[in-house]
């Protein structure tokens, strides 16, 4: 039988693709967690795809608005218990930091070049992102389009670094908890579960500030279960399931008895949530989320390994994961933008049934735009080895390019009142902190397989 040019080119393709699966798998080192990889990936794109799918863009009176689902929607906020996913994404980073703090132990050498290395490979992949927001916010603003546009646009794009924020402090203390992991062990997810709870207890009488910690807390204990994962301390397979139930359970027992939010994620405007702050109730989510992650390690590493294709997958997506999360938002913007503010959007009501039918199209319009993003700016994650540095350095570009950070998340990328309208200070800060680091320039030198 004589095959068409279609059919030809459709053979070509599978077996290219099937080739390329196969180098991966080749290069892949035997030792390389895979189902970890498949974990961070799942996380990452489920943020991603949940943000997409909650955003509310309409146009009133020529200005482009945009808020939540779980805003304009509050029965929308009980599937936040299965979107709310970050904590998987620091159990996974405890893992795999529990493997290179060893490997750094082996190699003798110092906890100011680990964590230079690990910062420098969190936080480069922003400088692109940051340095074209700088320039497009007060750009946009001159070519006329309303301030408050500009300003909204600015801090939706801007919205996923506060992972950024969290995990970098993660890690400059990551050598101090990996060391009282190995002395403490589950004492020490004990012990950061009460003072999670004392601090809500404070929080919930007004005490200034005091929330803030539970960021470290509640995704640092995430991290610790990730050290346990390491040492397969873990009760994996079906007692998993045990312990998903009772995480499910303490998370129902918190929301219906002790009055705790129902929404996992931040919700727009002043309504609770227990993720601004962290609270008991995301532990406890934390809690079922291990549950079935230890449940459905086995499965998914048999599959991992049986098909080149899904491994290959995994692995090309997740050699690309902070872009992904990083310009997700961006590419939000833009569509709204090309959309909304052009009048090529249907004008519905939101949350409708026609607004509803089209959410797939919106997903697959964000996704179009991504794409080329990441392919354009994932040569960003290839970070190298930072130049050499001490303690004292190490330290003040940790906490300079971390404050830097959070003045950005807090004051807001582009504001009009500003000179030039960008946050000088903090731009400064975050700078200064990105070169102490060395996290800016130098070519990529070396790359940790994980």
């Amino acid at each position: 039988m004589t095959r068409t040019a279609s059919e030809e080119g459709r053979i070509t393709s599978l077996a290219r693709l099937r080739d390329g699966a196969l180098r991966i798998e080749e290069r892949t080192p035997a030792e390389r967690d895979r189902f970890a990889d498949l974990i961070r990936v799942v996380a990452i794109l489920m943020v991603v795809l949940g943000h997409w799918l909650v955003a509310v863009v309409v146009v009133d009176d020529g200005r482009l608005v945009a808020t939540q689902l779980l805003a304009v929607e509050p029965w929308t906020r009980w599937a936040t218990w299965v979107w709310q996913v970050m904590p998987l994404f620091f159990i996974v980073g405890g893992r795999v930091n529990a493997g290179s703090l060893s490997r750094n132990r082996e190699r003798s050498e110092t906890t100011s070049t680990w964590v230079r290395r690990r910062t420098r490979r969190l936080l480069r992949p922003m400088v692109p992102l940051l340095l074209l927001w700088v320039v497009l916010g007060p750009v946009l603003a001159m070519v006329g389009l309303p301030v408050t546009v500009v300003e909204r646009a600015t801090e939706v794009a801007f919205m996923p670094l506060w992972f950024l924020v969290v995990y970098t402090l993660i890690i400059v203390i990551a050598p101090a908890t990996w060391w009282l992991h190995r002395r403490a062990g589950w004492w020490v997810l004990a012990a950061a579960t009460v003072l999670v709870a004392v601090v809500d207890v404070l929080h919930r009488t007004d005490v200034p500030l005091v929330g803030h910690a539970n960021y470290l807390l509640v995704f640092g204990l995430a991290h610790q279960v990730g050290y346990l994962w390491a040492d397969d301390r873990l009760p994996f397979g079906r007692r998993g399931l045990l312990l998903a139930g009772a995480g499910l359970l303490s998370v129902v027992l918190l929301v219906v008895a002790f009055d705790y939010p129902v929404s996992m994620v931040g919700v727009e405007g002043p309504t609770r949530s227990n993720a601004a702050p962290p609270t008991l109730a995301l532990v406890a989510l934390t809690v079922t989320q291990t549950g079935v992650l230890l449940a459905l390690r086995g499965p998914c590493e048999r599959w991992l390994h049986r098909s080149a294709l899904a491994w290959a997958a995994v692995a090309t997506t997740g050699a690309a994961i902070i872009t992904i999360f990083l310009w997700h938002m961006s590419a939000l913007v833009a569509v709204a933008a090309l959309t909304h503010l052009a009048g090529w959007w249907p004008d519905i009501v939101p949350t409708s049934a026609a607004w509803w039918a089209l959410r797939p199209v919106w997903v697959l319009l964000c996704t179009a735009v991504l794409v080329p993003l990441v392919l354009v700016f994932r040569r960003a994650e290839r970070v190298g080895t930072p130049a050499p540095g001490g303690p004292l350095p190490t330290l003040s570009g940790v906490v300079a390019a971390a404050g830097g950070l959070y003045l950005i998340l807090e004051e807001g990328l582009y504001d009009a009142a500003r000179p030039l309208g960008i946050p000088v200070v903090a731009l400064v800060l975050l700078i200064a902190g990105l070169v102490l680091l060395g996290a800016l320039g130098g070519p990529p030198r070396d790359r940790e397989s994980q």
